[in-house]
Formats: structure tokens, C-alpha cells, sequence
């Protein structure tokens, strides 16, 4: 716990780097997108190709896909309670498109990438490579129906940071690695997502007034369920499973991330609920603080 607190701690920092730059206007929201998606396309990609150095056995990639089908039955489970709640309650189809995707889909990467990396080591990187298989597959075909009303486009499958994933799971398997001075080079540009995601998250935070942010009711329900609730169910499932304790711990981490940015974005292209997503996603983000320690202690004992 000592140790999460001071990742806790060195996040907090990073955020807040993040939040002085957006308040003084060294970073304006389109320099924020674009450093974005710089950060999705290519450094993530970057990051997880880094973890093709592992020596990764049969038990380790058994356990990889333990944690993809574990993750996409909760997502799955998540995606059709919200839908059907909404439904009976006869919510607008845009409350229900962006109440789902909040409660369905966690921050894994800006967030849950360089936490896990800190607390479980490189090893951490297969199990993002999990929930971002889930994430993909789930958000760009079942969400997407959700937010556009239209079928899924399965070309939107074909992100640097999905290749890069079935990549790596293709280089692991075979026992392949890169080259000493090649992997150096990825290593290098990889590591360049703790600070960056971070940094981008306080920008963020610095864009909106958080007074109003604090008094959106409904979103501190989204963002309860989304940061504990949720998190807590997989666990008690997660013991089930065939894992072992760091790697069910790890797996939860994942899992307790709130809510995610993209969200937002696709909120705001489809006009579905767009300021409230942005409200409770930032809500979301801010509580992480209080609600990870209480997840990972409550893991321990249990998983």
C-alpha cells in the first residue's frame, strides 16, 4: 500500500504539471487533442511493443487470455444491465448510449498502463494488452451501434495501438524479440506514456470549471459505480479464476480505472450527452485518488 500511495503521489504530480499548463495556456485544448492522439497512435503502440522482450511461457499467456475473457464478460455483463435499466426507465437513447459507456469502459491506458507498470512491472503490459483487446472489440462494434444507432464498422478495429497488440501476442507466442539496438529505441519512446498521459489528463481537468464539475449529482453515481461498484463485482469473480493473486491484483487495477476519455470524444462527435460525459469523466478521474487505495486494499484481502 506504501507503494501505491507514492504512485498515487507521482500521478497526482503529473496531473498537476498537466493542469498548470492548461490554466497558463502553455498547452491550448487543440495542442491537448492533437498530443492525444500522438499519444494513442504512436507512443502507446510503442509501449506495448516494448513488452516483447518478456520471456512469456505457456502459463503466462494462458493467463493473458484468462484476463481477455474475463474482461469482455464483464464488459458484455455491464453494456446489458445499463441497457436495459435505461430502457425500462425510458431514458433518452443519447443518456443511455453515454451513461453505458461510462460505466462499461475504464481509463486502462492513460491510466491503468503506467500504474500497473509501476506496481506489477512489465508483466503488466500483457494483461493492457487484454483489456485493450476487450476495450476494442467491445467499444467499436456494441458501443458504437449504441452511440451512431448505425451497425458496427469493423474497420474501426484498425488502430495502431489494436496491431500493435496482436503483434506483440504474435511475438510472445512465437518467442520472438527485437533486436538489442531496436528494442532500445522502443523502449525509449514507450516510456514517454507515463508523463505524457498524464500530463494530457491534467489538461484536461484545467479545461473545465470543477465547481460545476462538483455538482453534478448524477454523475457522482455514474462515477461510484464506475470506480468501486463495478471494480468490487470483478473481484469477487476474479477469485474464481485460474490466476494467480499479482496477476488477479493487476487484472483489478485495470478494472477499478474510471471512467474513459474516449467517451467524451465520441460523445461530443455524436452529440450524445456530450457535457455530461466530460463532467463526470473528469468527476471520475478526480476520485481515482480516493478509490483505487480502497479497491487494492480490499484486493488484497480478498484476492
Amino acid at each position: 500500500m506504501q507503494l501505491v500511495f507514492q504512485q498515487i503521489l507521482i500521478i497526482l504530480l503529473y496531473v498537476t504539471v498537466g493542469f498548470g499548463a492548461g490554466r497558463l495556456m502553455l498547452i491550448t485544448p487543440d495542442q491537448r487533442r492533437y498530443l492525444s492522439g500522438l499519444c494513442s497512435s504512436l507512443i502507446l503502440p510503442f509501449t506495448i511493443l516494448s513488452a516483447a522482450s518478456l520471456e512469456v511461457g505457456g502459463k503466462e499467456m494462458g493467463g493473458m487470455l484468462v484476463a481477455l475473457g474475463f474482461t469482455m464478460a464483464l464488459y458484455l455483463c455491464v453494456t446489458g444491465i445499463s441497457v436495459a435499466f435505461h430502457k425500462a426507465r425510458k431514458a433518452p437513447p443519447e443518456m443511455t448510449a453515454a451513461a453505458t459507456s461510462l460505466l462499461t469502459y475504464p481509463n486502462c491506458t492513460f491510466l491503468g498502463l503506467p500504474l500497473c507498470r509501476a506496481l506489477f512491472g512489465e508483466m503488466a503490459v500483457l494483461y493492457n494488452a487484454s483489456a485493450l483487446i476487450a476495450f476494442n472489440l467491445l467499444f467499436f462494434t456494441v458501443q458504437h451501434t449504441l452511440f451512431t444507432g448505425s451497425r458496427a464498422n469493423l474497420k474501426n478495429l484498425v488502430t495502431p495501438s489494436m496491431l500493435s497488440t496482436v503483434a506483440l501476442v504474435g511475438m510472445l507466442a512465437a518467442g520472438l524479440h527485437f533486436p538489442a539496438p531496436v528494442h532500445t529505441v522502443i523502449s525509449g519512446v514507450g516510456s514517454m506514456i507515463t508523463p505524457l498521459s498524464l500530463i494530457i489528463i491534467g489538461v484536461m481537468l484545467s479545461e473545465s470549471a470543477l465547481g460545476t464539475v462538483l455538482r453534478q449529482k448524477r454523475s457522482y453515481i455514474i462515477a461510484a459505480l464506475r470506480n468501486l461498484v463495478i471494480p468490487l463485482a470483478g473481484m469477487l469473480a476474479l477469485r474464481l479464476s485460474p490466476l494467480d493473486a499479482d496477476s488477479r491484483l493487476c487484472v483489478l487495477v485495470y478494472l477499478a480505472c474510471p471512467c474513459a476519455t474516449l467517451t467524451t470524444i465520441y460523445a461530443i462527435r455524436y452529440d450524445k450527452a456530450p457535457e455530461f460525459c466530460a463532467h463526470t469523466v473528469i468527476l471520475s478521474t478526480l476520485l481515482f485518488a480516493a478509490t483505487l487505495p480502497l479497491i487494492i486494499g480490499v484486493g488484497q484481502a480478498v484476492l
